[in-house]
């Protein structure tokens, strides 16, 4: 049996599914668990076939996936996808006040047009390339270039912490642009460079902007947030509590973790550090008010410091360098963040908002510069890269065009025609006289000469040469030069090469190898592909296909992120749960099925049969049935079991204890299949 469905809601699930998933979602967050660590998670609250058993009901529903390591290794995770789901039902149950802080005194504004900027960044790409050396590094003039490039800031991604190899020669913000990239798909790293994928890049072009940021967005989250569950746990419930704020609301981050501490989804020890260098980073001062909605815990109880809170820090300044908000600090130092975009819309995976380009255009103006509003389409500025040199990237782009960019995009394959037609296309006011004719000017001047590469064809003497001249399947072949030369096209070298031999007048074999070819700009060619505002027909048909086509999962980068469940093979087949209890022919039916009193050696029997089946047993004690989770047999005169009342109650668990044969009268074997 397989997964079944993957769809439904969290208050579906049986109870024990429920405390199990609840149990592993705030330990392990999103990240990676052994097999046997739920058993571990629930003990004393459910019997260990119980666990198992809620295990394979929650694989079969997708609120729990599994990998296979190659030595047999189960490894379990809550895929990222159900997260968002899983937040919710924790505020539906802890419901949250006082998140909104005061308005801070220092503001970090969120990066513009990131978009734009990653768009400019492959448009240069595509025209410089980006060469490795022979130990596959990237050539120094290349990184450079590259720096030039990058729209982040150092000091804004150094927080995060990141690993990549050759960290002293790349700096962290070329490596982030590169390793997005590359995580989208839209670069691939080969043996002599870095080069663009087409098919990728058509696909990216046609997306909306909120798309691309969508992608950009779930890159961040789990390819640069830190692989712990603490920090993911902070991650998610960052965006969960958006909710409770309202557009342009500003976020307390200390009333949002010590919410988090109440729920358990963050440990005190790691918010707190005994390095008051580290604590003195944020400045946070302890307030005695008491915060509505914290069961009376006061601000003074927590002491927020250490690494874990640098670490918070570096991902607030992250999300403000890739545009989804601002932080700040009020005047009593606490740290806050507001978000500038639709985080909850970008955190479904299903939410495909927005599907439609944009449909804006542009304004050229009479000194050749180009006004593009965030509303024009981007296979549009696609094309206006390669065409123009841009001169700002902010909110309204701004690109120029000149006698160089227009000679630059006919060398790398744009067709004179398609300049002018792509300025009358999307030009809202029209396009000047003067600079129509300048620019239909400056294409006609390009090419009307032109170096070509040809093969000559040299024979011995004049006779030999007179011989080839008048051979009639030669005949339009060759361009004669002098006496004894011919230039020939170097697509008809193979069939001269057989009429020669065939008179007789075979060549010598030449060295092998072409020139390589002219370089071209990606994705220009078809001026009829140019965008009129819609995505196209596999987009629109199937719009998860570009969640599929630009997810990072996977795919090689610059920075190590520590994950490692894609190396694995993924488990679909569920186990068979007849499996959990092997030689159930050979147990008594009447164990499992009644209510007994049995012998002591009997009762030791069925006790250390549900142990071996990690089951629970039933017990009456005082007239009232319990449910006791037998853990191991105590020998003696008379024996003992330890184990667990179980409530089976995710909010309570027992501390063990040690019964006797004589504390109870009648038993029962508790299975599934009584």
């Amino acid at each position: 049996m397989g997964v079944t469905n993957t769809q439904d809601s969290w208050n579906e699930l049986s109870s024990d599914e429920l405390l199990v998933l609840r149990r592993c979602f705030i330990r392990h967050a999103g990240q990676p668990m052994k097999e046997e660590e739920p058993i571990q998670l629930t003990r004393g609250s459910l019997s260990g076939v119980e666990t198992k058993l809620a295990l394979r009901g929650l694989r079969a529903r997708g609120w729990l996936e599994a990998v296979t390591k190659s030595w047999g290794e189960r490894i379990l995770y809550i895929p990222v996808y159900r997260l968002p789901d899983l937040y919710d039902m924790l505020l539906e149950e802890n419901p949250m006040n006082m998140m909104h802080s005061d308005h801070p005194i220092t503001v970090h504004e969120s990066m513009t047009g990131l978009e734009s900027e990653l768009l400019h960044a492959l448009s240069r790409i595509a025209v410089q390339g980006v060469p490795l050396t022979a130990k596959g590094t990237i050539h120094k003039r290349s990184l450079q270039k590259l720096n030039e490039l990058t729209p982040f800031r150092p000091e804004d991604l150094m927080g995060l912490g990141l690993h990549y190899a050759h960290a002293e020669l790349y700096p962290v913000q070329t490596v982030v642009m590169m390793d997005l990239l590359l995580s989208l798909g839209l670069l691939v790293k080969e043996t002599v460079s870095f080069r663009i994928q087409e098919t990728e890049l058509a696909t990216w072009i046609r997306l909306s902007a909120w798309q691309m940021r969508k992608h950009i967005f779930a890159t961040l989250m789990e390819r640069y947030g830190k692989a712990e569950a603490s920090m993911q746990h902070f991650r998610y419930m960052l965006c969960a509590v958006s909710q409770y704020i309202g557009t342009g609301g500003w976020i307390s981050i200390k009333c949002l973790l010590q919410w988090m501490l109440q729920v358990g989804l963050i440990q005190q020890e790691s918010t707190s550090g005994a390095d008051s260098k580290n604590g003195a980073l944020l400045d946070f001062i302890p307030t005695s008010s008491n915060p509505e909605g914290f069961a009376g815990e006061t601000g003074s109880d927590f002491n927020f410091n250490g690494s874990f809170m640098e670490g918070l820090k570096g991902w607030l300044k992250a999300l403000t360098a890739f545009g989804m908000g601002d932080w700040g600090q009020t005047a009593s130092g606490k740290l806050c963040f507001r978000w500038n975009v639709s985080v909850l819309d970008m955190l479904r995976p299903n939410n495909y908002e927005d599907t439609n380009q944009e449909q804006g255009t542009f304004y050229v103006q009479p000194d050749f510069e180009i006004l593009v509003p965030p509303d024009v389409a981007y296979d549009v500025r696609w094309r206006l890269e390669c065409c123009c040199e841009r001169v700002t990237g902010d909110r309204m782009a701004i690109y120029r065009i000149t006698r160089e960019s227009v000679t630059e995009a006919i060398e790398l394959g744009m067709e004179a025609k398609a300049i002018p037609a792509l300025l009358d296309k999307f030009s809202r006011t029209g396009v000047p006289d003067h600079v129509r004719m300048a620019v239909e000017q400056w294409a006609g001047d390009v090419g009307r000469t032109a170096f070509a590469t040809v093969t000559l064809l040299r024979c011995s003497t004049q006779e030999d040469a007179d011989i080839v001249a008048r051979h009639p399947a030669l005949e339009g072949l060759l361009e004669r030069l002098g006496d004894k030369d011919f230039i020939i096209p170097a697509s008809s070298v193979v069939k001269i090469r057989k009429t020669l031999a065939a008179i007789g007048l075979g060549p010598r074999r030449e060295p092998e190898g072409v020139d390589e070819p002219a370089h071209h700009y990606p994705l220009i060619s078809e001026t009829e592909n140019i965008s009129s505002g819609s995505l196209n027909s596999e987009m629109e048909s199937e719009p998860t296909q570009a969640r599929s086509i630009f997810s990072q999962e996977g795919r090689a980068g610059l920075v190590y992120t520590g994950r490692t469940l894609h190396f694995y093979e993924q488990e679909h087949t569920l186990p068979d749960p007849s499996d959990y209890f092997p030689e159930r022919s050979t147990v008594p039916s009447s164990w499992t099925k009644e209510w007994r009193s049995y012998h002591t050696s009997t009762a030791r029997q069925l006790i250390e049969q549900a142990i071996r089946w990690q089951a629970a047993v039933g017990l009456r004690i005082g007239g009232k049935e319990v449910k006791w989770i037998p853990e191991a047999v105590v020998p003696g005169a008379p024996w003992g079991v330890t184990g667990w009342y179980a409530s089976g109650r995710d909010d309570e668990t027992l501390s063990p204890a040690t019964l006797q044969p004589s504390e109870w009268s009648d038993m029962r074997l508790l299975v599934p299949f009584t």
